[in-house]
């Protein structure tokens, strides 16, 4: 039987639990858009996101766009595809607290073999709180020994 994934009771409606992996965030449930579709997801800000003042800390919301944009690009890609982050940007446009529900929206300007854009936006409730873009590049599976 696979393993139970955390589901928080408040979640928006429809929003399936995702784990995240990896060394930033690793085992962090998330939330993809209705359907599974990665192009909407959520996530609770937690008091760990939290900077001395009580606001979600900068970096916290850069590395959720990180991974949301990323993950939405990959899953437009052929499974071995290989990505990394060339840019990323985000616009702090208003400030988020521990217990908030981060709402987010993706949009894909390009997906091609090397390069690809997408941006989007993070909202609590009706208000704005970032705009995000990132940049990717695709990378070949082999690396040189050098």
């Amino acid at each position: 039987m696979p393993p139970q994934i955390p589901h928080d009771d408040d979640a928006p409606a429809g929003y399936t639990p995702v784990v995240l992996r990896g060394p930033f965030f690793g085992g962090r449930t998330v939330y993809a858009g209705p359907g599974g579709h990665r192009d909407r997801f959520a996530a609770r800000i937690t008091c760990e996101d939290c900077n001395g003042l009580g606001v979600t800390h900068g970096g916290a919301i850069a590395t959720l766009a990180d991974i949301f944009l990323v993950g939405f690009i990959a899953a437009q890609l052929p499974a071995q595809a290989s990505l990394v982050t060339a840019s990323l940007s985000v616009d702090y446009l208003g400030p988020s607290s521990a217990g908030d529900w981060l709402l987010g929206r993706i949009h894909a300007h390009r997906i091609g073999r090397r390069q690809c854009v997408a941006s989007g936006e993070f909202r609590i409730g009706d208000r704005t709180v970032a705009l995000i873009k990132a940049h990717c590049a695709q990378i070949s599976s082999t690396r040189n020994a050098s």
